[in-house]
């Protein structure tokens, strides 16, 4: 089995609802679903090379988790020598589940289910990649 844990990255839009709905399934990932597994990467921190940030970025396989067509978690992460090895993209997740989340500050019902959704989609390709290096 997998030694290193799989590192999980959430987009840092704060002003935008599916931004909020990325980092709240990133955290249930990390704290509910597979925390045996993942552990939480920072984005900012990272980007600025704060360790221990900074070297899981560079060290670690990485599911990155968008908000928005821009990618710029994705981006960000291979711009700092990052190797994404999983992505969700939460205009795509939003679409297919048919749900939308009110605001960025409040989510709402709808963002709820879609947190639940969003983070069973992480919680997939977690696995996969578990498989993948065992």
């Amino acid at each position: 089995m997998r030694e290193e844990k799989i590192a999980v990255v959430a987009c840092a839009g704060m002003d935008k609802a599916l931004g909020s709905v990325a980092r709240a399934s990133v955290f249930r990932v990390v704290e509910v679903l597979r925390p045996e597994k993942t552990e939480l990467v920072c984005l900012p921190p990272a980007l600025t090379g704060v360790a221990p940030h900074s070297e899981r970025i560079k060290r670690l396989p990485i599911i990155a988790v968008d908000g928005c067509a821009e990618r710029c978690a994705t981006k960000l992460i291979v711009k700092n020598g990052g190797k994404v090895r999983g992505r969700v993209l939460l205009p795509v997740s939003a679409q297919k589940h048919d749900l939308i989340p009110e605001a960025a500050s409040n989510i709402g019902s709808s963002g709820e289910k879609l947190v639940e959704r969003v983070a069973d989609e992480i919680a997939f390709i977690v696995d996969r990649l578990t498989k993948e290096g065992e």
